[in-house]
C-alpha cells in the first residue's frame, strides 16, 4: 500500500519505518522541514516527494505531529481532496478531533493514539490505539511489526480517550516529579528527595536531572495538556487539573 506521513518527528518517523518494514511504500514531504527531519526520514526509508504527489498517490495518510499542528494538517490534506484512509495519531481533545474529521469530508477517518516509546524493538511495547469504522484496516498496516495495534472501539474518539487517559497519568506524574525536584532544590534537600527512590511508588525520583531532561519535550507536552484539559472538560471532569500542570511545561519551555 502507498502511505504518506505528515510529519516524521521522533515518533512519526519510527511509525513510518515500521510501515516500510511491513512492505509499504511510504512518502513524506521534505519541503520546509528541518535537516533533522530529513535525516530521520532517510533513516526510516521514506521517499521524499511534493505535497501534491504525496496526496495524489496515497491510499492512506498517517498524521503524527505535535498536537498544535494536527488540525492544520487535516485541513491541507482535506482541501487537496484526499479520499483514502486518514489516520489521525495525535493527542487531541474531542473538539480538535472533530475539527480534523470535519476537514476531511471525503476520507475514511481513523482515530489513533500512541502509547509507549517510538517502536524500535526495545523492551517497552508501542501500542497504537485505533478506533473508527476502518480501525481494523489501519491495524493491518502494521501487522507483524514492532508496533502493537489495539482496536479499542468502533467510534471515533475512543482511541483518543484511551491515549489521553494514559497521557494524563504518565505525563502528569512526570510534571509532579518536576515540581517536586524544583521545590527540593529551592530548599537544598534534593538528596533527601532522591533517597525516597527506594519506595515502590517513587521511580520518578531517581533522576534529579529530570527537569532538564524533559525541557526538550516541553514545547510539545504543553499543548498536549491544553488538549487534555478540554478532554476532561468534555467528560465533565476537572480540566483545570491538566491546565495547572500545563504551566510546568510552559515554564520549562521558557
Amino acid at each position: 500500500m502507498r502511505i504518506s506521513v505528515f510529519h516524521p518527528g521522533a515518533m512519526g518517523s519510527q511509525l513510518a519505518a515500521q510501515l516500510v518494514a511491513a512492505g509499504h511504500e511510504v512518502r513524506w514531504v521534505p519541503d520546509g522541514r528541518s535537516q533533522a527531519s530529513v535525516e530521520r526520514a532517510e533513516a526510516a526509508g521514506l521517499i521524499g516527494t511534493t505535497f501534491a504527489d504525496a496526496i495524489a498517490t496515497a491510499d492512506a495518510v498517517l498524521c503524527s505531529c505535535a498536537p498544535q499542528g494536527a488540525v492544520d494538517v487535516a485541513r491541507l490534506v482535506g482541501e487537496a481532496g484526499f479520499a483514502g484512509i486518514y489516520i489521525e495519531a495525535n493527542p487531541l481533545s474531542p473538539k480538535s478531533l472533530q475539527a480534523a474529521q470535519d476537514a476531511l469530508p471525503d476520507a475514511t477517518f481513523v482515530d489513533a493514539g500512541v502509547v509507549g516509546p517510538p517502536p524500535t524493538g526495545g523492551p517497552s511495547p508501542t501500542h497504537l490505539m485505533l478506533s473508527g469504522p476502518a480501525a481494523a484496516a489501519a491495524a493491518d498496516l502494521w501487522a507483524e511489526t514492532a508496533v502493537t495495534p489495539m482496536v479499542v472501539g468502533d467510534a471515533v474518539g475512543a482511541a483518543s480517550a484511551a491515549k489521553s487517559a494514559y497521557a494524563l497519568y504518565n505525563k502528569g506524574k512526570a510534571a509532579l516529579a518536576v515540581l517536586a525536584f524544583q521545590l527540593a532544590e529551592k530548599h537544598g534537600v534534593t538528596d533527601a528527595l532522591t533517597a525516597q527512590q527506594v519506595r515502590a511508588d517513587a521511580a520518578s525520583l531517581k533522576d534529579p536531572g529530570l527537569p532538564d531532561a524533559l525541557r526538550s519535550v516541553a514545547w510539545r507536552w504543553g499543548p498536549e495538556f491544553d488538549e487534555l484539559g478540554e478532554t476532561l472538560d468534555a467528560a465533565g471532569l476537572e480540566g483545570d487539573a491538566a491546565r495547572a500542570l500545563r504551566k510546568v511545561w510552559s515554564r520549562l519551555d521558557e
